[in-house]
């Protein structure tokens, strides 16, 4: 029931967000695949997760949250590069897993502050 209420909230692309490349897609594939990894059956990046979430991000976001959502993309990448001088397709499931566990617990004590901020 949730879900059909968001889709309807979904629109046709009207051409002002940045596009993905099939790059983008590759890299969005590798960030979900890492938390969704083969195992006994496929993980998120046999099932093109990436092109999915593109998909959801170009027909249901805005063009301000299209914009931040590829802002983070970049910042991924950029944290992947200060930190083993590399892009984030190219490490080890290791490294990807420990980047993306710090990112988390960043947006985690975030929200907790926020809320010790709030009224």
């Amino acid at each position: 029931m949730g879900g059909g209420a968001f889709l309807r909230g979904c629109k046709a692309n009207n051409g002002d967000g940045k596009t993905f490349t099939p790059e983008d897609i590759a890299y969005l594939d590798e960030v979900a695949n890492t938390n969704l990894p083969d195992t006994a059956t496929p993980g998120a990046k046999a099932a093109k997760v990436g092109q999915f979430i593109t998909v959801m991000v170009t027909d249901c976001y805005d063009e301000k949250d299209q914009k931040i959502f590829h802002e983070g993309m970049k910042k991924l990448n950029d944290l992947s590069d200060s930190t083993y001088k590399n892009s984030f397709v190219k490490l080890s499931v290791d490294q990807r897993k420990e980047l993306l566990t710090k990112l988390d617990k960043e947006q985690k004590d975030y929200k907790a502050k926020k809320k010790k901020e709030e009224p």
